[in-house]
């Protein structure tokens, strides 16, 4: 809102107070359409009736754009004089003079600018005519001080996304590293110079982030009479918690991230996120004055916790609280008159209730009049509580109780053990009709899909005594609520505006329908609405692109009362930029409108040069730039009543804009959890098209519905292909909620350099990912078709009432896999019903579609039908679906066909395991024992480590070895140059092909020194090898050797690649770590394609939580996001010896065996055999020695047991559980040596175990 001087604004509180009492009738009297400051039915006037319905036609009011130069418009404020500041995220202010169309940056504040981080609110003081004050909410790139909690804030954020679980070997400390703030800070404004004064800062708060992941930062701003100020925060928590589902992310399980537990922030009593505060910034703030209550703000009476039951708990509360258990109430507002504070609250994304785990996902808007608890995160909507689910075991807890006050039970709590008790919204709404009261239906029914609800301003007529174009006094009292997601503004009307407030009536303002038909800009995802100091509506909007200036994105105004409706003036220019002066430029104001005069009555000015006189007139006219630089060409469109409307266009002389290629196409196909390489090509004409790869800058984000949550930002690299990076998708999206329709977005941008006094142009191209499974419903243009519910349906919904003639498309889509380049040549439509669907494809600019393939359906009840295209078209385009009617539909997927994606097989023979993958396993059930598993598996070869070989000779552990079938290839053992010729006994021993170790001789890659001679210290231990019989010595990486660079001959080369290149191929190989690899990032296809031929072992390892800081969580092959096979398809091209599963420790080894064979080799790991157990024992009869053998059935089966020694064989059958087989078996000497007896045992099925027991040596002489 609008907010002059708080004496000014206090004389007009009370004046309009008295009007209000003086007209305002009971509910009972009035009906729903009540509202303050008229009568119902009966006591309304003619008059009042006559004004009311000037008020609701719509044709009364203009919508008008001010300016198009917003960056990614967050907020904005209204100045007294009306020109507006609005801020974007990456830290500009810029100033929009209303009356000229002109928008400058006035400051640019260093920002953390990742994921929604970056700067976010703008407010005026109250007392801004007399001080000059202006607040700024915003991440500061660099930190300094000391948090709440006693941990020093780090200097810097890490680059990218922080992990979703302690990495290993890491304690909870290092979250501290993602520890950062949103700091609220007051400036100066320098009405001389219409900029504010940087130096003047002064930090008032600091509200604790947990930085490196999405989302939820809230930071708007609102003023009450008593100059307090109210500052909402987000909860700092990602819709797409591991686990979450869409339902409440309170995510405590061991080891997660932090981030991930909603009630340590929203629903923590001693904690600033999630809530509403409340305080009165001190006025005299000296320069370093450390933040805090009583330094650089008071805390005012009347707030949540400024209540006697919480004496002694002053250290489990934030008194700066007056709003806790909310989500991210991103837009709020305040009523000087009634007191009320408004916001609308964001929900979480579960599209239906669980029984398990609580209410589907509701947003809300709330009003209310006095400190409360919001609820979240253990109930939204009506207060339906949530459930304590068990994140760690996926299953359900006790439910939380909000009516009573919910307990918080996690870990992170540093407040009250008990919550609050919640109070209800007023509003709160879901998916579709019935999800809400009746009354609140229209809040699913006016706009398109999603929800986000943006809290606005009350209007008051009385603040605006004199403003010919302010709004009519019908909207009095009224709260503005803006729908981003679904493009609409409404108004409630409220029988009281209190907490106990009841809202009777929800009107349409302004529909974007009458827009249409007037030729006004739609509304187009509001970010922020306020009424200014002339009583029109200010609003900015986001428009439909993400992370950037969309070209829907603006500025605008909407006045009431006109009947002369401002001309809508438009730019088009030919050329925009040119290489160097002259440039001769074509400008055409054709497309511009006015609702009464044609173009040819309108008058066309023009100022090329910015300094306020008009150049030209002419609806189209030529201009000629003699000197470089840029411009901000001005169109002035003047009707013949004296309304003016203005367009800017900029234009560049001596610098062109560059020109960004994406390798992918616009609309590619993918899943959740993909890794999707890009290669970004730059034309310049001034700069050639060899761009800096590092100056490419590219922002990931998870696209949903309407908006987007942008999650991972970075650099291009050098590549092979040239400059490009790769997005690692998160698997974890989909728990935004079962059916949320979700989507990838890419926006890249490239600066170009300078020319000169020319500035820098930045070019730009963004991009859709779309994911390869497409819920009928959501679809991105439809015709004649209807959504309905069916849990038995994917997601729980589906698309009805499909007639011939009706039509449904996705677009923009290619039929191309993203992560791998190949042709998606198969769809699957899921359907119910008797006809045939058919899907056409429509190219990009094309007037007509071509029929893909026709889809036959016989029968009710859901059915897969799969059709292989027979050609591919390429491009991007629109899928085109269409029925002959007939047939409900379900689901879309898109796939690459069957054979392009069979898996990579590896012949068992080349298979092996490291066994320091095994350490828990084999502790726990001993080394014969896994070895004897691992046999049983199918497993042909092991690679042991040093650990391995304590207690064994050589020979002792090769028999040992044999006696399962098991080879060993290679081993993790001492390569010591000065033990070396030991290693070599004792492993060619072993029967080893290669020799190596886990890592590097001495004397290591810390130095380009120490490479070298690690280098040298390879090939004399190769050398050696070979002499000795060996195929070749080898050295093994971790990421180190990746990360590590250094320049060598010329080039920037990894320790890794200067090891290659300086070692003998005769000699040396390398066992290439795949994972390790890839956490580095490393395009690991690429590099065996590359140094393939010194490649002979490769380690075969996957993981998630690569690059993102600290070290990968390892996991079964084929789980991760390591991409598995492409490496092995390039590794069998480059033709690799020997592939090694190995997980470092893994928690269960013989899953772990199982699962990583059948992965390689698509062979079905054998079971495990009896479970049986034998002793032998040497014994004197009689002066001659006998060996007794004993087998006990530990098995839940009858089992055959043979016992076998080299004194006799004997076969026991059916021998039952908890029974032995038992025989002792005749020397016929005095003596015997030490030995071993095996026994074989088998059951019913097959299934067969061997074991060996030992015996000692015995004399009966």
């Amino acid at each position: 809102m609008h907010r002059p001087s708080t004496s000014r604004r206090r004389l007009a509180r009370g004046a309009a107070a008295a009007l209000s009492a003086a007209l305002l009738v009971p509910l009972a009297m009035s009906g729903a359409s009540a509202h303050p400051g008229h009568g119902g039915d009966e006591s309304e006037t003619a008059a009042e009736a006559e004004q009311d319905d000037a008020a609701l036609d719509w044709n009364n009011y203009e919508k008008v754009l001010l300016s198009k130069d917003t960056g990614e418009p967050i907020d904005l404020a209204v100045l007294p004089d009306s020109r507006v500041l609005h801020t974007a995220r990456d830290g500009v202010v810029r100033l929009t003079d209303t009356a000229t169309g002109r928008t400058t940056q006035i400051a640019k504040l260093d920002v953390y600018a990742n994921s929604e981080d970056g700067l976010q609110g703008i407010s005026l003081d109250p007392d801004f005519e007399e001080n000059g004050f202006v607040y700024l909410v915003y991440a500061p790139r660099v930190m300094e001080g000391t948090s709440p909690t006693g941990v020093e804030y780090p200097e810097t954020t890490p680059q990218g996304s922080a992990p979703n679980s302690l990495p290993a070997g890491e304690d909870e400390s290092y979250w501290d590293r993602w520890l950062g703030y949103n700091q609220l800070s007051r400036f100066t404004w320098d009405a001389e110079s219409s900029t504010l004064d940087l130096d003047s800062e002064r930090a008032i708060l600091k509200v604790d982030a947990q930085r490196g992941q999405c989302c939820h930062v809230g930071a708007d701003m609102a003023w009450d009479a008593e100059g307090n100020l109210f500052l909402s925060t987000g909860d700092n928590t990602p819709a797409g918690a591991p686990g979450a589902d869409g339902y409440a992310p309170n995510n405590n399980a061991p080891g997660m991230n932090p981030g991930f537990d909603d009630r340590r922030s929203a629903g923590n009593t001693n904690d600033l996120r999630g809530a509403i505060l409340r305080i009165n910034p001190i006025e005299d703030i000296a320069p370093g004055t450390e933040v805090g209550p009583g330094t650089t703000y008071t805390i005012p009476e009347g707030n949540l916790f400024d209540d006697p039951q919480y004496e002694g708990s002053e250290d489990l509360v934030r008194e700066e609280i007056y709003v806790m258990g909310v989500r991210n109430p991103f837009r709020i507002d305040y009523d000087l008159e009634s007191g009320a504070l408004v916001w609308g609250d964001y929900g979480p994304d579960a599209a239906n209730a669980n029984p398990d785990r609580g209410p589907m996902g509701y947003v809300e808007w709330q009003l209310t009049t006095e400190p409360m608890n919001g609820g979240w995160p253990y109930c939204h909507g009506p207060n339906a509580n949530y459930n304590e689910w068990d994140f760690a075991t996926g299953t359900p807890g006790e439910w939380f109780d909000c009516e009573a006050g919910a307990k918080n039970n996690s870990t992170w709590n540093t407040g009250l053990d008990v919550v609050p008790p919640a109070t209800a919204p007023q509003v709160y709404y879901g998916d579709r009709p019935g999800d809400q009261p009746e009354l609140l239906d229209p809040l699913v029914e006016l706009g398109g899909g999603g929800q986000a609800p943006m809290g606005g301003p009350i209007f008051r007529s009385a603040d605006y005594p004199d403003a010919p174009g302010k709004f009519p006094a019908y909207w009095d009292g009224k709260p503005f609520m803006a729908e981003f997601s679904q493009d609409y503004v409404v108004a409630f009307t409220l029988d009281e505006l209190s907490s106990a407030g009841e809202v009777t009536a929800v009107e349409d303002f302004l529909p974007n329908a009458h827009l249409e038909t007037v030729n006004q800009p739609i509304w187009d995802n509001v970010m922020d609405m306020e009424f200014g100091p002339d009583g029109s509506m200010y609003v900015l909007e986001y428009g439909d692109g993400f992370f950037r200036q969309n070209p829907d994105a603006g500025l605008y105004r909407i006045t009431y009362g006109s009947e002369n409706k401002t001309p809508r003036a438009a730019i088009s220019a030919t050329p925009v930029s040119g290489s160097d002066a002259p440039l001769e430029v074509t400008f055409d104001a054709s497309a511009t409108t006015d609702a009464e005069t044609p173009n040819e009555g309108l008058t066309f000015d023009w100022d090329f040069d910015a300094d306020g006189e008009y150049d030209a007139q002419g609806e189209t006219v030529t201009h000629t730039f003699t000197e470089r630089g840029r411009f901000a060409v001005q169109l002035r469109v003047t009707d013949p009543e004296g309304n003016f409307g203005l367009a800017i266009q900029q234009v560049t002389v001596g610098n062109t804009a560059p020109e960004i290629t994406l390798s992918q196409p616009d609309g590619a196909v993918f899943d959740w959890g993909d890794a999707v390489p890009y290669t970004v090509s730059v034309h310049d004409a001034e700069d050639g098209d060899e761009p800096v790869c590092t100056n490419i800058q590219y922002t990931f984000g998870l696209g949903h519905n309407e908006h987007a949550h942008p999650e991972v930002s970075g650099r291009a690299a050098v590549t092979e292909d040239g400059c490009g990076f790769t997005i690692q998708t998160s698997p974890d999206a989909v728990e935004h909620g079962e059916g949320e329709k979700i989507f990838g977005t890419l926006v890249v941008t490239y600066t170009d350099k300078a020319q000169g006094d020319v500035p820098a142009i930045t070019g730009e191209a963004t991009h859709i990912l779309k994911p390869q499974a497409q819920q009928a419903e959501w679809y991105d243009a439809a015709e004649g078709v209807e959504v309905v519910e069916d849990p038995a349906a994917n997601a729980g919904r589906y698309v009805t009432s499909f007639d011939e003639g009706d039509s449904f498309t996705y677009r923009p889509l290619a039929l191309v896999h993203a992560p791998t380049g190949e042709a998606v040549d198969e769809v699957t439509v899921r359907g119910s019903g008797e006809g045939t669907v058919t899907l056409s494809w429509q190219g990009a600019g094309a007037e007509s579609s071509e029929p893909l393939a026709d889809f036959a359906f016989t029968g009710e009840g859901w059915q897969d039908v799969t059709q292989t295209l027979s050609s591919v078209p390429e491009g991007t385009g629109s899928v085109v679906v269409t029925t002959t009617g007939g047939v409900d539909v379900d689901a879309v997927t898109f796939a690459v066909g069957e054979g392009s994606t069979e898996p990579v097989v590896v012949p068992a023979e080349q298979v092996s395991i490291q066994m320091f993958s095994l350490i828990p396993w084999v502790n726990e059930a001993g080394l014969p024992a896994v070895l004897g598993r691992l046999s049983e598996i199918g497993f042909k070869n092991i690679e042991p480590f040093g650990g391995n070989f304590s207690g064994y000779t050589a020979e002792e552990f090769r028999a040992l070895a044999d006696s399962y079938g098991l080879s060993v290839k290679s081993s993790h053992y001492n390569v010591d140059e000065a033990t070396f010729d030991a290693t070599l006994d004792y492993v060619g021993t072993l029967g080893q092909e290669y020799v190596g170790s886990g890592g590097w001789p001495a004397p290591g890659i810390g130095t380009y020194e120490n490479t070298l001679a690690t280098a040298e210290a390879m090939n004399r231990l190769g050398e050696r090898a070979v002499d000795a019989g060996f195929t070749k010595f080898f050295g093994h990486n971790h990421d180190g050797e990746f990360r590590t660079t250094y320049e060598h001959e010329g080039e920037t080369l990894s320790a890794w690649e200067i090891l290659v290149r300086e070692t003998n191929p005769e000699y040396v190989t390398f066992q290439l770590d795949v994972a390790w690899a890839a956490h580095a990032g490393v395009d690991v296809p690429a590099l065996i394609e590359q140094y393939g031929d010194r490649i002979e072992l490769l380690h075969v390892k996957d993981a998630t939580g690569l690059n993102a800081g600290g070290r990968p969580s390892f996991t079964n092959l084929g789980e991760g996001e390591v991409p598995l096979q492409e490496i092995l398809t390039a590794a069998q091209e480059a033709g690799v010896a020997y592939y090694v599963l190995e997980w470092d420790q893994a928690p269960d080894g013989e899953d772990f065996a199982a699962h990583g064979f059948e992965y390689l080799t698509g062979v079905p790991a054998g079971e495990a055999g009896p479970d049986v157990t034998a002793t032998a024992q040497a014994r004197c009869l009689a002066g001659k020695t006998y060996v007794a053998v004993r087998a006990l059935n530990e098995d839940d089966v009858p089992l055959t047991v043979t016992l076998e020694t080299p004194y006799g064989t004997k076969t026991v059958e059916n021998v039952a559980p908890g029974a032995n087989a038992y025989q002792s078996f005749a020397s016929r000497a005095g003596e015997v040596e030490a030995g071993s007896a095996t026994v074989t045992a088998t059951d019913a099925e097959g299934r067969t175990a061997t074991v060996t027991a030992e015996h000692d040596a015995l004399s009966c002489g």
